[in-house]
């Protein structure tokens, strides 16, 4: 199979019908944490990271490890 090619998977096609897709939960009854959502303030490039992934981004340069050298 060449990359030109797709195969598809057949058994989603008896799952999957107009009335499954289109179907949505109502907005108010999705709870997400905060910790989830977007920095509403966030004022640099990283505006679509969320506040955990922000978190990450600090440790995995090792600030961290700067206060504990000190």
């Amino acid at each position: 199979m060449s990359d030109s090619e797709a195969q598809i998977n057949c058994h989603l096609v008896d799952l999957v019908d107009d009335a499954w897709r289109s179907d949505q939960l109502p907005k108010d009854e999705i709870s997400v944490p905060v910790y989830e959502l977007t920095d509403p303030e966030a004022d640099s490039g990283d505006v679509h990271l969320t506040l955990i992934e922000q978190e990450q981004k600090w440790t995995d340069i090792m600030l961290t490890a700067l206060s504990e050298h000190q």
